[in-house]
């Protein structure tokens, strides 16, 4: 293993340096945790006390997030022999220091360019953390195994509170009251029945009513949907190398139907595609975003902007709001739907809503997300895995919801896609030599 050459084990003289490492892990560890139950944890605590403090448990993420930058960077500043980062890694960083240099230049509302600011940078400084913080191949192994346990996990939870009746979430776990006491939530005041969180009608026109959402212990169902497709691509993977991995496809799988999330269903179509005719690839992320994007503006032109459509019309005012001449946005926080400002254009498109706010450079995370899967590929190539290629796929997942949902932009759930990128492109994971 890559162990020696990347300084990954610690000399027996340098206990400071083992604390380190022991305390990246636990922080690691308290991430995935946080990213996978978090809410749920909030939401319990809030039905305990009545503190609407416990809303805002997703505070602690982001300080783990927060702490892992800060220990990466650490490790790199105190590092022996430091070896060339990957492609992914420059990409991640590049992008996050524009945004931080375009935040700064923001004459816009200061809570509101902070928050556009975490929603822009917080993936890729998770992954580049993430990818040169100095693990044992040991602790990489252990990482993997509590992503995969904890997503069975959440599956399985999200299965069965989508089979149990609503008075588990309206009578027992008083999801209205807790909703309503996040001041940062923006569709607090919607009741249970009339929040799409909870119920989707966008099937209406088969079924005749609307539909209960998977939400599981993430309270939402687009993020536990990215969740749930990190979990599948990951059991994919395990099964592609010989292991047994049925459960954690079979539950991921129908966790994630059941959220009814279009992002999840049109990866599902991507995947098969992939399997059947090899197209699209991982390495085609330019192409599948134009696709994308295409997708949306034909599907606006043609007046689709009802029900599962809804999204299409985010990435086509993104498009327009460029072709406009608006090549550098608006700044940071002053546009899109997390705004005070009013101007939401870009409306529930992660990519729209980055073009109202920084122009043509809102596509700098498609070209580091195609970077990644190219190293991603690479690896797996270099070292005969062919679980890799289904690790890989993720990336054709995040693409394609950064084209057309706002979602994209969050750590949640998506934090857990690419720490399971950044973790399997980490020297610790393969062997030096094919």
């Amino acid at each position: 293993m890559l162990i020696a050459a990347a300084g990954l084990h610690a000399a027996p003289g340098h206990p400071a340096r083992q604390a380190q490492h022991r305390l990246a892990f636990a922080v690691a560890a308290f991430l995935i945790l946080a990213l996978q139950f978090g809410p749920l944890l909030g939401l319990v605590g809030f039905r305990l006390t009545g503190d609407a403090q416990w809303t805002l448990v997703g505070a602690a993420r982001d300080a783990a997030v927060s702490a892992l930058i800060a220990l990466a960077a650490v490790a790199q500043l105190g590092a022996r022999q430091r070896q060339p980062w990957p492609p992914a890694v420059r990409w991640a960083l590049g992008i996050s220091v524009t945004f931080l240099l375009l935040g700064l230049l923001s004459s816009g509302n200061l809570f509101a360019m902070a928050y556009n600011l975490r929603r822009l940078t917080l993936a890729p400084l998770l992954f580049a953390a993430l990818l040169v913080l100095p693990w044992s191949s040991l602790q990489v192994e252990r990482l993997f195994a509590l992503i995969a346990s904890t997503s069975l996990v959440v599956a399985l939870l999200g299965v069965a509170e989508w089979a149990a009746p609503d008075a588990l979430w309206t009578d027992l776990l008083q999801i209205d009251d807790y909703n309503a006491a996040n001041g940062f939530d923006p569709f607090r005041s919607l009741g249970f029945y009339e929040s799409g969180r909870y119920f989707s009608s966008d099937l209406d026109v088969l079924t005749g009513h609307s539909l209960r959402r998977a939400v599981s212990s993430y309270i939402e169902p687009t993020t536990l949907a990215a969740g749930m497709a990190a979990g599948l691509v990951l059991g994919l993977a395990r099964q592609a190398r010989g292991h047994r991995a049925g459960w954690l496809v079979a539950a991921t799988g129908l966790c994630g139907l059941l959220t009814f999330s279009k992002g999840y269903l049109a990866f599902l179509l991507i995947l098969l595609c992939w399997r059947w005719t090899g197209l699209p690839s991982p390495r085609q992320i330019l192409a599948l975003i134009v696709a994308a994007l295409a997708a949306a503006v034909v599907g606006t032109r043609l007046g689709l902007m009802e029900g599962a459509f809804a999204h299409l019309a985010g990435a086509t005012s993104g498009l327009q709001y460029l072709l406009d001449g608006h090549l550098l946005g608006e700044g940071i926080g002053n546009a899109g739907n997390y705004t005070q400002t009013g101007d939401n254009t870009g409306g529930d498109s992660g990519l729209g809503n980055a073009i109202a706010q920084t122009g043509v450079l809102a596509f700098l995370p498609v070209l580091w997300l195609r970077a990644v899967a190219r190293d991603v590929l690479a690896r797996a190539k270099a070292s005969r895995d062919p679980g890799g290629p289904w690790i890989a796929t993720w990336t054709m997942f995040w693409t394609v919801t950064y084209a057309l949902s706002a979602s994209s932009q969050g750590v949640s759930g998506n934090g857990l896609g690419f720490a399971m990128l950044a973790l399997y492109l980490h020297p610790a994971t393969h062997r030096s030599t094919p």
